[in-house]
């Protein structure tokens, strides 16, 4: 019941905060993209050539995820959640990142 009652009397979503949401967007969410990319690169086997389909398809990731992130911010009730999610969520991909790395070398 106290969590039901916690859920009503939660901030209601605005865009009040927006500037603490949008620099987590911004900043956490640029490392969030790369730890992404990095990710996707090592399970596809991309190598360092910019010509290869790989490296193409890594290279155009980043706008669509990096966008995403910016226009999900405002789903946040606070500045200091989305960055405290974004926080927790990097710490999780990069970890993938050189968990899959350690393994494939």
């Amino acid at each position: 019941m106290s969590t039901q009652s916690a859920l009503l009397k939660a901030e209601p979503l605005s865009s009040r905060n927006w500037f603490p949401k949008v620099s987590a967007a911004v900043v956490a969410g640029a490392v969030l993209t790369v730890g992404i990319m990095g990710v996707v690169g090592v399970l596809c086997h991309a190598d360092g050539s910019p010509r290869t389909l790989s490296a193409q398809f890594l290279l155009w990731l980043v706008p669509p995820v990096w966008c995403s992130l910016l226009g999900a911010c405002f789903l946040f009730r606070s500045g200091r959640q989305a960055w405290g999610v974004l926080a927790v969520a990097n710490v999780l991909v990069w970890g993938l990142f050189f968990a899959i790395r350690g393994l494939a070398s």
